[in-house]
């Protein structure tokens, strides 16, 4: 599909800190044409990661969205779900965020940790499977308590490191979220057996890139899959009417 520059529609991105965030790429991938983007990354320098550094960030993400608004953006999407569940700290107070930054921006800004919330509420699942792989103990507390805290139940929440794929914690991290597709299969088998009855899976975070197999597992293991790079673009393409090239 072409379309000139005019009808083109206007999409800004924030992007995690510390990495070459893939969502531009794969949104040029699969939409082709229809979309122009910028991209801004969100700050300060020498961010952390740290639990007290993602619940400061509010402010970041604000400036960051303004900016992206500045350069014309029509939506403003943000990468990194655990933004939204840190500072949020509920589902609810996730939405509120995503509320106060669109607010503030006076564009509508999508966050990725709400895009996950919105697809799984849109099948309607309550139980979950939760295939975190790289979570170490403490994001795996958070993200337990977070959904607890929205009502849904935790059929099953499993690690690549309580599954014996990886012998710790250090190993995992180590790989800077580059994990082959077959481990990430293994692991999503291990996740779904150890949880029969779930209603949907919940894949996380960002650094799970699922293009490749998400559709193929969804067939294999017999339930909705909800990934977080998936859910942010499906939110992006919902909100602009695009449609997948090819």
């Amino acid at each position: 599909m072409n379309r000139s520059s005019a009808s083109k529609r206007r999409l800004g991105i924030i992007a995690s800190p510390g990495w070459i965030d893939p969502n531009a790429e794969e949104l040029r991938q699969r939409f082709g044409g229809q979309i122009e983007i910028a991209q801004t990354i969100l700050g300060p320098p020498g961010f952390d990661y740290s639990f007290a550094a993602i619940m400061q960030s509010e402010p970041y993400l604000v400036a960051a969205a303004k900016m992206l608004a500045q350069a014309g953006s029509e939506l403003i999407i943000q990468d990194g779900p655990g933004f939204a569940y840190l500072v949020g700290g509920t589902p609810a107070g996730a939405r509120e965020m995503g509320e106060r930054i669109s607010q503030a921006t006076g564009v509508p800004v999508v966050l990725n940790g709400v895009a996950v919330l919105d697809e799984i509420d849109r099948i309607g699942a309550k139980r979950l499977a939760v295939a975190c792989p790289y979570y170490s103990p403490e994001w795996k507390a958070m993200f337990t308590e977070f959904l607890v805290q929205g009502g849904y139940r935790i059929a099953s929440f499993q690690t690549f490191v309580e599954q014996g794929l990886f012998p710790d914690q250090a190993a995992v991290s180590a790989r800077r979220y580059r994990f082959t597709d077959d481990e990430v299969a293994d692991s999503l088998r291990r996740t779904r057996a150890a949880a029969p009855q779930a209603d949907a899976m919940v894949i996380g975070g960002s650094g799970l890139r699922s293009g490749r197999w998400r559709t193929a597992l969804e067939r294999e293991l017999g339930l909705p899959l909800v990934a977080t790079d998936a859910a942010l673009h499906d939110a992006a393409a919902e909100r602009l009417g695009l449609q997948s090239a090819g």
